[in-house]
């Protein structure tokens, strides 16, 4: 594929044709050079795999973006598609022949003065296209006196089962103790049905799932609970299944923040190595984990489901927990080295977890007494500088040891510090940020730091 979601080059060109203009007419001539100024439109369209003839249609997303253009549009060439695939567009679009023109959407939203819309394009595979079969789609995005760019697409039909998962949901109101029915459900975008599936699925720390016999439970690195269930059945093309009651899943007293739960759905044949790094094994459960057909085979997948994997995201459970301070007081004379060890513990019950973020938690802030110097940066720990032309600060950042903060467990640092006097002020230790809220003791979260 040759085609990129924002023309960076464009908008250098743009700017420098921009400077160049007013430096020539001088500063008086800015508001002329910025109403002849054309703006600017891109699209992005990517690369398209479909199912094989009898497969559902597949919804892609074209997006257009524009800032200051007259009349933004995108015209599409069909003429590399021909008897690979066929594609159809929204009523508001115009087609001739082969070409079509679709103006910015209706509902596009315009976000700081950039608008951004999406056009649907429902593709088909060709009768008679085999499996392979490759073809291309031109698209060009542009607005009147704007530079035009041809960009293309590439659509691949393929043969065989593709099961896509349906799920993208962001829950609020949910607090500790209650068990939700986390939605599992899926579709067979294929021209051929799949026999028996995979599904993984992972629960971030503190949500507790169902047991089911069928299924496989281990716990991951950042404590997150990894379930594989093998599902037997039939799977047709365009066939939805679902869960019937949902996968219950129980809120445990661990979770604070933002929780997101994923799954993927693979034909077992097909299906990827298992989750790394976990030990799965079988739990006594009561029930099977089965999938039920949901209504008629669909005709068109929607735009909004677009791969194997989904997600349901439980928005900001408000968990309680207790993040405490850990100071120290050590005794010496002007001259003597001693050591001070310094940090966080987690009374929990809930633990602070950064994997949405990729941080990592636990990280605190060092200020030694006056009066000692810091010997050398412990492992993780590094001096804060001061803002540009002052000196460097007198505290220390310590990093947190890993992207969860179990409870029960501390992340201490041993400093070696020389007295120098010992007529100074207490030193301090606190966490460096309060994740992911301010805790429920908020009391202990400093703690002196003192050499006598």
């Amino acid at each position: 594929m040759r085609s990129v979601r924002v023309t960076r080059g464009r908008l250098l060109r743009s700017l420098a044709a921009l400077v160049v203009a007013t430096a020539a007419v001088g500063a008086t001539a800015g508001p002329a050079a910025a109403e002849d100024d054309p703006g600017w439109v891109s699209g992005w369209l990517g690369d398209v795999t479909l199912g094989g003839p009898g497969a559902p249609g597949r919804t892609v997303p074209l997006t257009l973006n524009s800032t200051g253009a007259t009349q933004p549009r995108v015209t599409i060439d069909l003429t590399g598609l021909a008897g690979v695939a066929t594609a159809s567009f929204p009523t508001w679009c115009v087609t001739a022949g082969t070409s079509v023109t679709c103006p910015m959407p209706p509902t596009a939203v315009d976000e700081d003065g950039t608008l951004t819309g999406v056009v649907p394009v429902v593709f088909r595979a060709a009768p008679g296209a085999a499996d392979g079969a490759t073809g291309t789609l031109d698209y060009t995005a542009l607005g009147e006196q704007t530079e035009a760019y041809a960009e293309q697409a590439t659509i691949t039909v393929r043969s065989g089962p593709d099961l896509l998962d349906m799920v993208d949901e962001y829950v609020s109101g949910v607090e500790v103790g209650d068990t939700r029915p986390v939605p599992v459900t899926l579709v067979n975008a294929g021209d051929q049905p799949a026999v028996d599936l995979r599904l993984t699925m992972r629960f971030a720390v503190g949500l507790v799932p169902a047991s089911y016999r069928n299924c496989r439970y281990g716990t991951d690195q950042v404590l997150a609970t990894v379930v594989v269930c093998t599902v037997r059945g039939t799977f047709a093309p365009g066939q939805r299944h679902e869960l019937r009651g949902g996968f219950a899943t129980t809120v445990g007293p661990a979770t604070i923040g933002g929780k997101r739960i994923t799954q993927l759905v693979e034909p077992l044949a097909d299906a990827g190595p298992l989750p790394s790094g976990v030990r799965l094994r079988h739990r006594e459960a009561d029930q099977a984990l089965r999938l039920r057909q949901l209504g008629k085979p669909l005709g068109v997948i929607p735009v909004e489901v677009a791969g194997a994997g989904g997600q349901t995201y439980l928005r900001d459970v408000r968990g309680a927990f207790d993040v405490v301070a850990q100071g120290a007081a050590v005794t010496g004379a002007v001259g003597d080295t001693v050591q001070v060890t310094v940090g966080l513990r987690n009374e929990g019950p809930g633990v602070p977890d950064g994997t949405n973020s990729g941080d990592t938690v636990g990280a605190f802030l060092f200020t030694p007494p006056t009066g000692v110097t810091v010997l050398a940066d412990p492992l993780g720990c590094s001096q804060i500088g001061g803002e540009e032309g002052e000196p460097t600060t007198r505290t220390w950042y310590c990093s947190g040891r890993g992207a969860v903060f179990p409870a029960g467990t501390s992340n201490t640092v041993t400093f070696d510090l020389r007295i120098d006097s010992l007529a100074g002020a207490a030193g301090e230790v606190q966490p460096s940020g309060r994740y992911p809220r301010v805790d429920d003791n908020p009391g202990n979260d400093i703690a002196p730091v003192t050499v006598s």
